[in-house]
């Protein structure tokens, strides 16, 4: 017996492939700000569940979210409950769903490996998709996709269970259809449309080749299971539909789903091929085996007769309707986002690794294998480019030169001293890509599949533990709070400045929704911020957070402000203001300048120094 047979034996493999991908994506679950947009904009709904104690509902502030079904936003929630609380504002809470679901997804591809593949190539291909940055960044991100990719898989999982053994029970079918019916809980028809392609695409393939039907998918008709699946999903339905006044599925299907099918839904296009230009770096490091895979499939499959489909290769067509028909249907969605391929990259992982498999087995592929080389080599590099502290301050030059409200020599004086990160982490990936490539060039597979998990990891916790926090001139809403903080603006700041808190924060030309969710619900933005101070001195201090930048504002925002200390030289009010602070919104790639103008009814705030 083998090493690897010995590795991918026994509970020790669930276990090590669970805390690789735990471990891979935590930096990002805590170092990482809110992000925007639909991160905050997940979180803030979740949020306010709790603070309203509506589980029913999905809203934004006073807006209804008739997108998705509820369940990410229970397990959010709940994660929040039973940590911190809402009251805390801490975005690492919400993402616990998300951070586990990737674990667990991990181990279920492994799972939903064994019987189509084998255990060998099931646990090399579970350890390359449970590393790929795709899957680990998706992981430390407050949305549907850790958790979707956890039950999806889990459902094909026990499909192939009835697929494959001899003796199905009742039991897996019971598993599928709660897999599925937590699925279209997390994100609508996404579960059930991946697992129709797998299953209706192997049986499919098999009928057409033998002529016969495979009984084990027959399980699935015995009526409790069908029922689960009702069961689970029409509740909430029926609550949902009865709380919104019916409008939760026009919101959801007539305009949500309608819109990514017609068009490029917020400006989300591209054209067909989108997704596979991403594969290089968003599937790194399993790209290295990637090819191999296909290659064998490939020549497994034609292999066969056509009079009969061989037991060994019935899992790989489930595998290769599985990820190839995931593929084509995003590739031809109007709407693309890279990550909407991710259902897919579990299936690319199993064929990745019973390419690893045959390769380490000795078969040869000599074209194949530079092919792997360089596709593996162009990911390693971009992501090393991408993460270098020069890029970064390249692209920061560039973006200081774009602000009209102040000189690129004002803003490079505050972002100065940004960049100072270490790089030990990305060293460290480098030189692991490099041996990764050497081996594989030797044709060392193993030991060099070992090291592209290891640089990809390495690579991963660079970027989300030293590189992006220290990234404060591209998280607009952290720089506001700079300025907030300035004059005793941040509700909830305690004991940081002597003088009245604000009740909110009233912002001009600024709307990002980890605004919202890390200031507060309570707080306003356009088009809700009012414009005129309040004439009661009960109604202060009142503190403004001004986008200097933003254009939209009738006669400029400049023209907005004046009218404001106008008002407040008029009624007498004490007004501070901070300095300006200047960051790049990547949400719409428009530079924002920041400063905080509080307005007390009486004596102006004090910040607290050690003198008082």
């Amino acid at each position: 017996m083998t090493f690897l047979d010995r590795l991918s034996r026994g509970p020790k493999a669930f276990i090590l492939l669970f805390f690789m991908t735990l471990m891979s994506a935590a930096p990002g679950v805590f170092n990482m700000p809110a992000l925007d947009r639909d991160e905050s904009r997940f979180a803030q709904a979740s949020k306010e569940m709790l603070e309203e104690g509506d589980y029913i509902r999905i809203q934004y502030q006073d807006e209804l979210r008739n997108k998705k079904p509820a369940g990410i936003h229970w397990l959010q929630a709940a994660a929040t409950a039973v940590t911190t609380g809402p009251e805390a504002k801490q975005i690492w809470t919400y993402r616990i769903p998300s951070w586990l679901g990737a674990a667990l997804g991990t181990v279920v591809c492994f799972w939903a490996g064994i019987p189509l593949i084998g255990r060998r190539a099931s646990f090399l291909g579970a350890a390359m998709f449970g590393s790929t940055l795709l899957l680990t960044s998706e992981a430390h991100i407050a949305k549907t996709d850790g958790m979707l990719i956890f039950l999806t898989t889990l459902t094909i999982g026990a499909l192939a269970r009835l697929y494959m053994d001899d003796t199905p029970t009742k039991k897996m079918a019971m598993l599928f259809w709660l897999a599925m019916g937590l699925g279209f809980l997390i994100k609508g028809p996404v579960t059930p449309m991946v697992v129709a392609f797998a299953g209706i695409g192997a049986w499919g393939y098999s009928r057409w080749k033998t002529g016969a039907t495979n009984d084990g998918w027959k399980m699935l008709l015995w009526w409790p299971g069908p029922l689960l699946f009702v069961l689970l999903v029409l509740p909430w339905f029926i609550w949902i539909q009865t709380a919104t006044q019916g409008t939760f599925v026009q919101g959801a299907v007539g305009k949500d789903l309608k819109d990514k099918f017609v068009g490029a839904s917020e400006g989300h296009g591209g054209l067909p091929g989108y997704h596979l230009l991403h594969i290089p770096v968003w599937f790194f490091p399993a790209t290295m085996m990637f090819i191999p895979g296909i290659v064998a499939t490939v020549k497994a499959l034609r292999q066969k007769t056509l009079t009969a489909v061989a037991h060994g290769t019935e899992g790989l067509m489930v595998l290769v309707f599985w990820g190839g028909l995931t593929w084509i249907f995003f590739e031809c969605l109007p709407t693309k986002l890279s990550h909407y391929i991710l259902p897919a990259y579990p299936a690319f992982g199993l064929i990745a690794g019973y390419g690893a498999v045959q390769m380490m087995d000795k078969v040869r592929m000599p074209v194949t294998r530079w092919v792997s080389l360089t596709l593996f080599a162009i990911g390693a590099i971009a992501l090393l480019t991408a993460s270098f502290p020069g890029v970064v301050e390249y692209l920061m030059r560039e973006t200081a030169g774009d602000f009209k409200t102040a000189t690129a020599t004002e803003v490079m004086a505050l972002w100065d001293g940004m960049q100072n990160y270490t790089l030990w982490l990305w060293t460290a990936g480098f030189i692991l890509s490099g041996i990764a490539i050497i081996e594989f060039a030797r044709e060392r597979d193993g030991i060099a599949i070992l090291f592209g998990v290891l640089a990809s990891i390495a690579l991963g916790w660079h970027v989300r533990w030293v590189m992006l926090p220290s990234q404060t001139w591209v998280q607009p809403t952290e720089t506001a709070r700079m300025a907030l903080e300035d004059v005793c603006g941040v509700p909830g700041m305690g004991g940081a400045c002597l003088g009245q808190e604000p009740a909110r924060i009233l912002a001009l030309g600024y709307a990002e929704p980890s605004y919202v969710l890390t200031l507060g619900t309570q707080n306003l933005h356009p088009p809700e911020t009012p414009t005129d101070l309040p004439t009661s001195a009960a109604d202060y201090p009142v503190v403004y957070l001004v986008n200097l930048e933003d254009r939209k504002a009738e006669g400029g925002m400049s023209a907005l402000v004046d009218t404001l200390y106008e008002q407040g030289i008029n009624q007498g009010r004490c007004i501070s203001e901070s300095e300006p602070y200047y960051a790049l919104n990547y949400s719409n790639g428009d530079p924002a300048a920041f400063r905080a103008i509080r307005f007390d009814s009486g004596d102006c705030f004090k910040p607290v120094t050690p003198e008082n």
